[in-house]
């Protein structure tokens, strides 16, 4: 088994921690609901920046409030004048070494943003220069391809959004339904997504699709297409893909659609149709017994943990593809796992 693998199937595991021992993440949210920010902004690369896209988006559609990912180019080489006097920023890192994300994190700190590194290794120099800083149970991960901390970055970013919900009076549906994720989770890893292989086998190219909560996933689908099978994949928002993108799905093109429950399904479903008509080899990834769907996924109990699901499946996915590829899921030829940018 590889290692990939083995961190894969740990996912539900590290979940159920996070949810018995949620004392970091509750104390995040009472600072929130102490300090009550008007902006969430946050810094973060690779897979970590997926699921910081995804707090971004929890956040918005939950709290309403504004949340957007930092530009590091205008925090760690050219400091732009930002005013941050009620902004939260958060540091989302596997290693927290990075210097780029380091210097961006206290960069922000110092414009008056209040700092927050969550990160999945002790004694981090990202969480050293933070105000405050949520270590994840996720344990050591030695596949280059980041799956456990990604995941577990975005419970703590959905726990910390449910605590903060519930403190405004929007009740504990989301809580609620975050007590039944870790065996939606373990679910997920006995689905049979065997056809997406025999859609990526012999491909090249690929583009992954989707919209919503389901975005930050398919990107992350898309580069761990790119880390551990070598596929040049897109990966673009089923509304976005149409101003311009789409030129290239031709005949036979492969594409990958997730479509999960939500107001973005319909609008990605008939996106998946045109698709067809035009000839592309189209894997549409939704719930059970929705007409246009190919592959069926675990269903959850609210709209924001969706993305969970489809990722934990897809994961599976990707260590296959990358094996019957010929190629070392757990040691791409060119990368490392702690990647220090400047």
């Amino acid at each position: 088994m590889s290692m990939m693998l083995n961190e894969v199937q740990a996912i539900p595991d590290v979940l159920r921690r996070m949810l018995d021992d949620d004392a970091a993440v509750l104390d995040l949210a009472a600072r929130w609901a102490v300090d009550q920010p008007g902006l969430f902004v946050s810094v973060a690369r690779g897979s970590s920046a997926h699921a910081a896209e995804y707090f971004h988006h929890a956040a918005m559609r939950q709290l309403g409030i504004a949340s957007f990912a930092v530009p590091l180019s205008l925090v760690s080489l050219t400091p732009a004048p930002l005013q941050l006097a009620n902004a939260c920023a958060l540091g989302f890192s596997q290693s927290g070494k990075s210097p780029d994300l380091v210097d961006s994190l206290r960069y922000l700190k110092q414009r008056g943003a209040r700092t927050t590194a969550i990160v999945n290794t002790p004694d981090s120099a990202l969480a050293a220069v933070a105000d405050n800083a949520i270590l994840l149970p996720a344990g050591n991960e030695v596949s280059v391809a980041a799956t456990k901390s990604c995941v577990a970055m975005m419970m703590a970013s959905v726990q910390s959004i449910a605590f903060l919900s519930h403190h405004r009076g929007h009740g504990k549906a989301l809580l609620e339904a975050l007590a039944q994720l870790p065996d939606q989770m373990s679910a997920a890893l006995d689905l049979d997504w065997s056809a997406a292989l025999e859609l990526l086998l012999n491909s090249d190219t690929a583009m992954v699709v989707g919209r919503g909560g389901a975005l930050p996933m398919a990107r992350e689908a898309a580069l761990k297409l790119q880390e551990t099978c070598a596929i040049q994949t897109a990966c673009y928002s089923s509304a976005e893909v149409r101003h311009g993108p789409m030129e290239i799905i031709a005949p036979g093109y492969p594409l990958v659609v997730f479509a999960p429950n939500g107001p973005e399904q319909g609008e990605t479903l008939l996106f998946a149709d045109a698709m067809r008509e035009r000839g592309a080899k189209v894997l549409v990834i939704g719930p059970a017994k929705t007409e246009g769907v190919d592959l069926p996924y675990v269903t959850t109990q609210h709209p924001l943990l969706e993305p969970f699901t489809l990722i934990q499946s897809f994961y599976g996915v990707a260590e296959a593809l990358a094996i019957a590829r010929g190629r070392n899921p757990d040691q791409p030829q060119f990368l490392q796992k702690v990647t220090e940018t400047r």
